[in-house]
């Protein structure tokens, strides 16, 4: 080799070891305190923002329980549910009367005034087609004329006493089974039973209670549930108002025993309308009562049933004599 190439090959080699050395210095950082600011970032403006804490990212799995809980939106209690009015709003509006609570009152309002009448006729008999003063007439005379008038009154109501010996104000005469004690306390302590698990299921979810009670109150209650027949046992006071006629509260309660007889539902009439109300909690009187589900008192239930056979056949073996 000549000494030309000899001396290109040694500067080629020697530039090339300079350079490997060079990157090596830039890759190597000193540790020493001499080189430590050189390589320090510089520092950025601080703002309010920075310290606003940032919500994390969220994974797939999250953003899917998040979908799946948008999409079940459940309401535990009814007060978060706001009903929109519709139609008019009035400042005073009007109750809905019942045609059982028209008649109810009609008959109330002519019973009023013949009572009216007949304290007036008691005060003072007037004379007819004489001028003559009613008491100037003799003491003896008004009594004697107002014993003439009222004997028909009081021979009527000593047959009708006869007739039905058992029937009275607080037993009326649509009622066909006997008041027992027994019967009584059977009674109670079912309403007690369903009424207590009914509160209960209304604490726990009050959409789903009212969506399946297990009892409701009333004639007008009781006659819906029969007509989609969910009535598994009908309670009747026994001393309802005295209402006749076609739309009157005797006829319904005729209406009431019939459906029942139809659809096979046992009912009887065990308590006064105070009682069934001291049952339930309930401040009103109350002469109706449903039940639609017995779960959880099915021993009760089934003890009440085998008295009330025992009440009618009592019933109808002394109404024989």
């Amino acid at each position: 080799m000549s000494e030309k190439r000899r001396i290109l090959h040694y500067n080629t080699d020697r530039r090339s070891s300079n350079q490997d050395v060079q990157d090596t210095a830039i890759k190597i950082t000193p540790r020493s305190s001499k080189y430590k600011n050189q390589h320090r970032k510089q520092e950025q403006q601080t703002s309010l923002l920075d310290f606003v804490i940032k919500p994390r990212p969220k994974t797939q799995r999250q953003t899917k329980a998040h979908k799946l809980q948008k999409t079940r939106l459940t309401i535990t209690r009814a007060s978060y549910i706001v009903y929109k009015p519709k139609g008019k709003t009035r400042l005073d509006p009007k109750k809905k009367i019942t045609r059982l609570k028209r008649s109810v009152r009609v008959y109330r309002t002519s019973k009023k005034a013949e009572r009216e009448v007949a304290e007036n006729d008691l005060e003072g008999v007037p004379v007819v087609g004489l001028d003559i003063n009613p008491i100037a007439i003799p003491l003896e005379q008004q009594v004697q004329n107002l014993s003439l008038s009222k004997t028909p009154a009081l021979n009527d109501l000593s047959q009708a006493k006869t007739v039905h010996a058992i029937h009275s104000r607080r037993f009326r005469s649509y009622c066909d089974n006997c008041t027992r004690p027994r019967l009584k306390e059977l009674t109670s302590q079912l309403l007690r039973d369903l009424h207590r698990f009914q509160k209960r299921a209304f604490a726990k979810n009050e959409i789903k209670a009212r969506a399946h009670p297990r009892l409701v109150l009333g004639v007008r209650e009781a006659l819906a549930r029969l007509r989609i027949n969910k009535v598994k046992l009908l309670f009747l006071a026994t001393d309802c108002e005295i209402c006749p006629g076609e739309s009157g509260l005797d006829a319904t309660i005729e209406g009431l025993k019939f459906q029942c007889q139809q659809q096979k539902v046992p009912y009887c009439f065990p308590l006064l309308r105070r009682e069934l109300s001291y049952a339930l909690q309930k401040r009103a009187q109350i002469s109706c009562v449903a039940i639609l589900d017995f779960d959880g008192a099915n021993a009760t239930y089934a003890d009440l049933l085998n008295e009330i056979e025992d009440a009618r056949a009592e019933y109808k073996r002394r109404t024989a004599s």
